[in-house]
């Protein structure tokens, strides 16, 4: 089943769950992640760790793996020390990994794919903020030109298509004039694909892109897109994705997206989370209210690990 015709059948009630946190879990086992390409080191270094934080998630009712390529970019390369040729295996290898994890692990789950056995690999691409390591995925504080943008997201694309990923996971984008480029290269390499952004933290209710564009422009780009099949928010705390969800239906009917952190906060500044503990856990998310605007992809992000999403495969059974 792909994922077009998965994403098809995917009802209000049995939405498809996606995995969560990849680095989280990784964490929790002891993994260090202080290095320039975070989890897709592991690639290279304990790529049976990967398999393993992989096969939890599809145990817990995951039926949506994302790959560990959202920091293999050639500026994590370059700083590694890793030629051009070195950090495409490395992006090929994501694949295999989450595709060898897909193919031998239990599943839990129900729903959407769930009959068939079939767990899809979604090839994780990073924006350009995410390289630069100052948090600016959240912030929006670059700007490159359009070639720039395509030069930068062009090998990894590239790379994740040609080792068979099903679709692409364009994810925690905070820059309309970025996704435009990486849109671009999606429809020239033919895959399927979703888009999610991040959010402007502030005071006041409006919701939109770090770069201070709105969700409705968001949703004229991705429905004039012919690779999109959804489009949402992630990597946000869950109390922003219902109005999130709000105002993208009122703009789209494609179906959304939502994999929102666990609640703490991630302070750019000291780059750590932050639990301030005013946001309710897995088990408290308005899933309901998500899947009534339109969700039809729900996982988690960061801080969201493999018991979490047990929880939220549970919820959507019920």
């Amino acid at each position: 089943m792909t994922f077009t015709q998965m994403l098809a059948s995917a009802e209000a009630a049995h939405p498809l769950v996606l995995d969560g946190g990849l680095g989280t879990a990784l964490e929790t086992r002891g993994v260090d992640l202080d290095h320039g390409l975070w989890s897709a080191d592991l690639i290279r270094e304990d790529a049976e760790t990967l398999a393993e934080v992989h096969a939890e998630f599809i145990t817990a009712g995951a039926r949506i793996l994302t790959t560990a390529s959202y920091q293999a970019t050639p500026l994590g390369f370059a700083r590694a020390g890793l030629s051009p040729a070195e950090g495409r295996e490395v992006i090929t290898r994501s694949v295999e990994i989450a595709r060898s994890a897909a193919a031998t692990a239990p599943s839990s789950g129900t729903g959407p794919g769930a009959g068939d056995g079939r767990v899809l690999v979604a090839g994780s691409v990073g924006p350009y903020g995410a390289a630069l390591g100052g948090g600016e995925e959240y912030t929006g504080d670059y700007r490159l030109t359009s070639e720039e943008y395509t030069a930068f997201q062009r090998p990894r694309i590239a790379a994740l298509a040609e080792a068979g990923a099903d679709l692409l996971a364009v994810e925690t984008q905070p820059r309309l004039d970025e996704i435009h480029a990486v849109l671009l290269l999606a429809e020239e390499v033919g895959l399927p694909a979703w888009i999610s952004v991040t959010l402007r933290e502030g005071t006041d209710t409006t919701v939109t892109l770090p770069d201070c564009s709105s969700l409705a422009e968001l949703a004229e780009v991705a429905s004039t897109s012919a690779t999109v099949q959804a489009v949402g928010v992630n990597c946000v705390r869950p109390s922003l994705v219902t109005p999130a969800l709000e105002e993208l239906s009122r703009h789209t009917d494609l179906p959304l997206i939502a994999y929102p952190n666990s609640g703490e906060t991630y302070d750019a500044d000291t780059m750590e989370w932050r639990d301030t503990g005013a946001e309710a856990g897995v088990g408290s998310w308005p899933v309901e209210t998500w899947t009534r605007l339109g969700a039809r992809i729900i996982g988690g992000c960061c801080r969201v690990r493999p018991d979490d999403i047990a929880v939220l495969s549970e919820r959507t059974r019920r």
